[in-house]
């Protein structure tokens, strides 16, 4: 178990690996941008479009909300694990990682005003933010620690 969480917390070498956090923010832009279905049974879209939609919108309203804490959380953890973590708490305005992840949480919350039936929430950018926060923070923490054995071990 250790090294599949030293893996996720320090970024491996080979460019190709920007693939898996562009791959996720693409995913969770789907997922998060998706219209509600009777708009796309207004637009006369295809079947599997609007049973997708249904599946997603069959859920409270609560969930919806609360779902959006782990979803900005990975895409904090995968940016940080790819664009390298904040090193102190100085560095969290010129932090890339922290820099993409908050800018992407609030447009993702914005775009949503563009999007038939669906409109910018408040709450669910609260848990954008909140996600992004705790990502960053924990992957920060956990490279921390994780550098830190690395080093002690190198020592002996």
């Amino acid at each position: 178990m250790s090294s599949f969480i030293k893996f996720w917390s320090i970024r491996p070498p080979g460019n190709y690996f920007i693939l898996i956090p562009l791959g996720y923010t693409l995913f969770l832009q789907t997922l998060t941008g998706f219209p509600k279905p009777d708009s796309l049974k207004n637009l006369d879209a295809n079947e599997l479009f609007i049973r997708f939609s249904e599946e997603l919108f069959d859920y409270p309203f609560w969930l919806q909300d609360l779902s959006h804490l782990p979803l900005f959380f990975i895409l904090a953890w995968l940016w940080s694990w790819q664009l390298g973590p904040i090193k102190c708490a100085t560095a969290i305005l010129t932090n890339k990682a922290s820099l993409f992840s908050v800018f992407y949480a609030i447009a993702n919350e914005m775009a949503q005003a563009f999007i038939p039936d669906r409109f910018p929430s408040s709450g669910d950018l609260i848990m954008n933010l909140l996600g992004v926060t705790l990502g960053l923070y924990l992957h920060s923490m956990q490279f921390r620690k994780i550098t830190l054995k690395n080093s002690q071990t190198l020592k002996i």
